[in-house]
């Protein structure tokens, strides 16, 4: 948001990057901890992460939601995923990988990354202003009808008063008709024909009026005559930008249709008195999942609400001064923010004592007074508390929904301490010395000018200096992630060595389910409060990177372990059934939704998902034990 990337671009670069970061992680632990065995328990936890979210949580989805429309970026990303299916196992069916197969795997994804820009670009200028002229010619065609059928109204009662009139003046004529002559006569010919003019002037007012049909209206695709001329492209691009659910043609849908997808169709169609062209299109914008406002947080934070003398729940510090700022104390906060620098360095060092203290206590309370949490996840959480404090202290987050300015500082500060111990242990490289001190010296000096200068409470860092902070800890963190997927890879080898069970048995299962249950929950979650397209594209979208990246990168490290530029590979029964499976799902989703069910995936087929993943575990099993 930040800086300003397409929603659905950022979502397949930085989102892709985040989310599947542990995924990638693993794979390239798994295969450097073993080159000869270890490629295979990451193939089997790439196809069973892929099966499993694919079919386990897209069906959870599609349940939760009763039904997802299946048009544009779903059609677009289920399509992406079966082409790397296929290719990723025709070429790894060959046996053998190298140089070329790496570029082969990550220029799919670029490519896919390609495509997904063009499409979000054509979006937004080419869609966003037809749906948007569109949408003000419906809206000035409703407010002409309006007119018209408040004029006939009016014209109606004209009538009446006209016809009234006449009553009258006919009354007078048969009283005055024994009391004058032609005098009276002529006087009721003469209001006879004011009468009729009025009808006649009424007449004329409706007949003035424009029909319906004839209403001089511009043509909603005439605004990218111009930008398109190629029907043809047009069409596929549009095809391919087409992310919302209320874009759908008048004919799609049933009026007794009583399902979530039925009942939100016929809420976007017409346009009655709660019709807003503004707010209809909030589904272009972007949306905040995690942070303290995240739609995925458990408990929505109270913000400290500051009265007139700018008093909070934190206590005010006597050492904030929020006017006669100079410069220099407004160089790290973002216009418009609505919090303030510390007034000097005891101050900052006050409030930093209360933020940390308030941030630690708010995330205490959060695991101990979670109603939706059970005592053994509570008991859990409670475990993993100390290197949850661990992580916070060294990963620097300035993001809106996570800030808090004295963690942000004390984190940057910390964070070489980590780095020293990360590179020591996975790679044997030595930061402690003269060189820690170095690194220590810069990042601490760092954190004291954001203790110092950046925005408190609330308030908002300038964007200049909080996507370097927030690149920076996402290294941090993407390190944290890689030595945590170290040691589970190692877990998982260690226990399929004592149970004896092939490592890309445990691969597909035990590491597939452990690094998707956070797939799985935040995408239900997103599908319960209204977002389940979303939802069902990031089950789809999310796999195309960890199987393209994650093997292209993966099979790069192996080959800088072994020393040889060619490595030969061998496909288990058990790894192409996944991807056999895999392949299965995508065209059913693609056949039930596009048609079957006419753009629509019906709630129905997350059962039948769930019976296919059921159906490829099964099997994979039974060739395990029969093979």
């Amino acid at each position: 948001v930040e800086l300003g990337l397409p929603p659905r671009f950022a979502g397949v670069t930085l989102l892709a990057l985040g989310n599947g970061a542990a995924d990638v992680s693993a794979t390239m632990n798994a295969i450097a901890s073993d080159p000869v065995e270890g490629y295979r328990m990451s193939l089997g936890a790439l196809t069973g992460a892929a099966m499993f979210i694919t079919t386990v949580v897209a069906g959870s989805v599609i349940l939760a939601n009763e039904g997802v429309v299946c048009r544009g970026a779903l059609v677009r990303d289920v399509a992406a995923l079966g082409v790397s299916v296929v290719v990723v196992a025709l070429k790894l069916e060959n046996g053998e990988v190298g140089p070329g197969t790496e570029s082969l795997f990550i220029s799919m994804y670029v490519l896919f990354v390609l495509i997904v820009l063009v499409a979000d670009v054509y979006h937004r200028a080419v869609m966003l202003p037809r749906i948007r002229h569109e949408t003000e010619m419906r809206e000035h065609q409703r407010q002409l009808e309006a007119g018209r059928s408040a004029n006939a109204n009016a014209g109606d009662t004209m009538n009446g008063l006209s016809m009234s009139l006449d009553g009258r003046l006919a009354m007078r004529e048969s009283v005055e008709m024994g009391r004058s002559t032609s005098e009276g006569l002529d006087g009721v010919g003469s209001g006879g024909r004011a009468g009729g003019g009025g009808i006649a002037a009424d007449d004329r007012s409706h007949a003035t009026a424009p029909p319906l049909g004839m209403v001089d209206t511009v043509d909603a695709t005439g605004c990218s005559d111009d930008l398109v001329q190629n029907r043809a492209l047009s069409a596929v691009l549009a095809a391919l930008s087409n992310y919302n659910d209320d874009e759908l043609d008048d004919e799609d849908f049933d009026v007794n249709d009583d399902s979530a997808i039925g009942r939100r169709r016929r809420r976007n169609q017409g346009w009655g008195i709660e019709s807003s062209m503004e707010s209809s299109r909030e589904w272009d914008r972007p949306v905040v999942l995690h942070g303290a406002d995240g739609i995925l947080a458990r408990h929505h934070h109270r913000h400290p609400q500051t009265d007139g003398a700018g008093e909070n729940e934190l206590g005010e510090s006597p050492y904030r001064v929020m006017e006669d700022m100079d410069a220099l104390d407004r160089m790290c906060v973002e216009d418009g923010s609505i919090g303030y620098p510390a007034y000097n360095w005891y101050g900052a060092w006050h409030d930093g004592k209360q933020e940390l203290a308030a941030h630690f206590r708010e995330y205490w309370r959060d695991i101990m007074d979670d109603e939706e949490s059970g005592r053994v996840e509570k008991f859990l959480l409670v475990c993993e508390f100390p290197l949850t404090c661990a992580r916070k202290l060294t990963v620097p987050i300035p993001c809106e929904g996570s800030y808090c300015r004295a963690l942000v500082a004390l984190s940057f500060a910390l964070s070489p301490l980590w780095l020293g111990v990360y590179c020591l242990n996975n790679f044997d490289v030595n930061l402690w010395g003269w060189k820690m001190g170095a690194l220590l010296s810069i990042t601490c000096f760092v954190g004291l000018m954001i203790m110092r200068y950046a925005p408190g409470g609330d308030g908002t860092m300038l964007t200049v200096l909080a996507v370097p902070i927030a690149l920076y800890g996402f290294v941090i963190a993407a390190s944290w992630i890689d030595w945590i997927a170290d040691k589970l890879v190692s877990l998982l080898e260690f226990l399929g060595i004592i149970l004896r069970i092939p490592n890309y048995i445990m691969g597909l299962t035990v590491l597939a389910w452990g690094n998707s249950m956070a797939d799985l929950s935040a995408n239900v979650t997103m599908a319960r409060k209204g977002l389940a397209n979303m939802a069902i594209t990031a089950c789809f979208a999310g796999p195309v990177f960890n199987i393209l990246i994650g093997l292209g990168a993966g099979f790069g490290v192996m080959r800088s372990v072994t020393g040889t530029e060619v490595n030969y590979v061998h496909l288990t029964p058990a790894i192409t059934t996944g991807f056999v499976f895999c392949f299965i799902n995508c065209g059913m989703l693609l056949v039930s939704g596009l048609a079957i069910n006419k753009g629509v995936i019906a709630s129905g087929y997350g059962y039948a998902a769930l019976i296919l993943y059921a159906a490829y575990i099964a099997t994979s099993f039974l060739l395990q034990l029969l093979l």
